[in-house]
């Protein structure tokens, strides 16, 4: 199953240049690829305007490529919360499940669990030098010191009305096939119960789950409901 992600490349004057990639797009393989074979600022630029990846072999950095598309060019708001939307709608539109945006002088690795995680993400994750081509909340280093990003962090997830759950449902009909009955049956009815969940403060319960996992929890819970 193909694991899909954005490499990203922003600059200071915030123009932001993207690049899709298809399989195996998590930390341990793209994330180790691009942090081992294109961690300088020329080669994260490079890969960046690829336009279209297919595989990074992460042995040794070469690219599988079998299409010839060009790279997506924007200038991001000023706005960093604003600015983090925009990439994570940029995911959302690839399909993917994480995005690697090259910044200054190391890559920033973003999770896709709705686009408005994406943006705390970027926001949390910015290097200090990117303040100077962002406009921030003011108090927002201060509020970090109290609070700490893993604390941030999991009190979004428990907001129920922060969750873009409709990526999730798309992404399992896309996966598994939408239209076809067996999908189709009971994906409204676990989409209610996986909303109930994080409206009742479980969401830290789905902290670690990439988008294959909410594919897997959803087939283990039609087969449970096919059982009882």
């Amino acid at each position: 199953m193909a694991t899909r992600a954005l490499i990203g490349y922003l600059d200071e004057d915030r123009n932001f240049t993207c690049t899709y990639n298809h399989y195996d797009g998590y930390p341990e393989h793209l994330g180790k690829a691009l942090k081992k074979f294109y961690n300088t600022d020329e080669l994260a630029n490079s890969i960046a305007n690829e336009g279209y990846i297919s595989y990074v072999d992460p042995d040794d950095g070469s690219l599988d490529q079998k299409h010839d598309e060009p790279a997506s060019k924007m200038v991001l708001d000023d706005d960093i919360v604003e600015a983090g939307l925009q990439i994570g709608e940029k995911v959302d539109e690839y399909g993917g499940d994480y995005g690697y945006v090259w910044f200054g002088d190391e890559w920033i690795t973003l999770k896709n669990s709705g686009i408005r995680s994406i943006a705390d993400q970027f926001d949390f994750k910015m290097p200090a030098d990117g303040a100077g081509i962002f406009r921030v909340e003011e108090n927002k280093e201060e509020d970090i010191m109290k609070e700490g990003y893993e604390a941030k962090w999991a009190k979004f997830l428990n907001e129920a009305k922060e969750m873009d759950f409709s990526v999730i449902k798309k992404f399992i009909q896309d996966e598994l096939g939408g239209g076809k009955d067996e999908i189709d049956y009971g994906l409204d009815a676990y989409m209610e119960s996986l909303q109930r969940d994080f409206a009742q403060g479980r969401g830290s319960d789905y902290s670690d789950y990439e988008m294959d996992d909410y594919v897997e929890d959803f087939q283990n819970y039609i087969a449970d409901k096919m059982d009882s």
